[in-house]
């Protein structure tokens, strides 16, 4: 996918505009991308522009904060374009996706088919006289099978889909200058995360709450509300039970040594212990988290420059997507994703050295004053 966002920035974007309108673009672009003006000076054409936007911000990140330059410069014609362009991208991705899912959803479905053939061969004349036994498993299967379907289906969702709601984030500014938050919601066998995109919304998206949502576009593993969406209180009478174990599940933070074995755009929730800074710059910041089952890369991207983070803190992460860097798979921030630096408290020893050395300056103030009275 990464070619096909350098090929639209380029052909879809840059190229359509003028010489004046690029040097417009440019001008603005040290600020958006935190590009240098030695930098873009260096730049001789549009192909080596594109390039140095991509390196600067990621093939994805890079057509975004274009668009939204576009909109700012009034190009709405060309930004109208890289949108569209963007979106069959994104579609396209999101349909190899689900081709990748069905055939894996249909190889376990074949295995399981085998497996049931070859044991009803086995047993079939011992259960030919005998009542029919009822396995506790098949109901479980089921019910997975189900969660199987409904993942894998995507584009516009025009039927009601009702859900309760687990978690929430307060709106935020996201990457786009829209305001945006994010939510957990789970029906009775699966849990999603929701990107709303619409923050009026906010009020109907309460935890221990059940609602209905509908026109709502159903992603790969998340679903996306926006002002075209239909939110709304389910029925008095219809109630949504959440298991005690997926809720658990729901809010639980997946292990290491887990998201390296998740596809590449898998979304992500948590919160994660830092082990170390490995690179900081303006726009960026890589940092190296770990657990107890392994260790990974976290990518940063925006502007960094208010952000105090040091080793022993922990990130809290909101829809991050997993990533590959070469041949390792990392932690990725998108245009819609929010982190937060959570503090590591004072270790004790320091607590009371602190309130030692303080102790001593109190001391040595009122012994000075005793000896200036008398």
């Amino acid at each position: 996918m990464e070619y096909e966002y350098r090929e639209i920035l380029l052909l879809t974007g840059l190229e359509e505009i003028t010489k004046k309108e690029l040097q417009r673009f440019k001008y603005f672009v040290m600020d958006e991308f935190k590009i240098s003006r030695s930098q873009l000076e260096e730049t001789t054409n549009r192909t080596e522009l594109a390039d140095l936007l991509i390196q600067s911000a990621g093939p994805a990140l890079a057509v975004t904060k274009t668009i939204h330059l576009f909109q700012k410069l009034n190009y709405m014609h060309a930004a109208k374009c890289l949108q569209e362009q963007k979106k069959k991208v994104e579609s396209q991705s999101m349909t190899n996706r689900k081709k990748k899912e069905t055939q894996q959803v249909e190889k376990r479905s074949q295995a399981e088919s085998c497996s049931g053939a070859s044991a009803t061969s086995r047993g079939e004349s011992s259960k030919k006289n005998s009542a029919p036994e009822v396995h506790p498993q098949a109901k479980p299967q089921k019910q997975q099978t189900v969660a199987e379907q409904e993942a894998i289906r995507e584009g516009l969702q025009k039927d009601p889909l009702a859900v309760l709601v687990l978690k929430t984030t307060n709106p935020f500014k996201c990457e786009t200058e829209e305001d945006i938050f994010h939510v957990t919601v789970a029906t009775a066998t699966a849990f999603f995360f929701v990107k709303v995109l619409y923050a009026p919304f906010k009020d109907k998206f309460t935890p221990r709450r059940t609602i209905k949502i509908s026109n709502y576009l159903w992603h790969f593993n998340f679903l996306e509300v926006t002002s075209s969406s239909i939110v709304v209180d389910a029925d008095t009478d219809l109630k949504v039970c959440v298991p005690n174990n997926l809720r658990q599940k729901a809010g639980r933070t997946p292990t290491i040594k887990m998201l390296k074995t998740q596809p590449c755009g898998t979304i992500v929730n948590g919160i994660f212990k830092v082990q170390k800074i490995t690179e900081k710059q303006k726009d960026r910041v890589l940092y190296g988290v770990e657990d107890k089952t392994g260790e990974m890369d976290v990518l940063v991207l925006g502007n960094q420059d208010k952000i105090k983070c040091e080793t022993g803190d922990k990130l809290r992460l909101v829809f991050f997507e997993v990533s590959e860097d070469g041949e390792k798979t990392q932690l990725k921030s998108g245009p819609y994703s929010f982190f937060k630096v959570i503090k590591s408290p004072k270790p004790k020893t320091e607590q009371k050295e602190k309130f030692t050395l303080k102790s001593t300056h109190l001391n040595n103030t009122s012994l000075k004053d005793s000896n200036t009275a008398s």
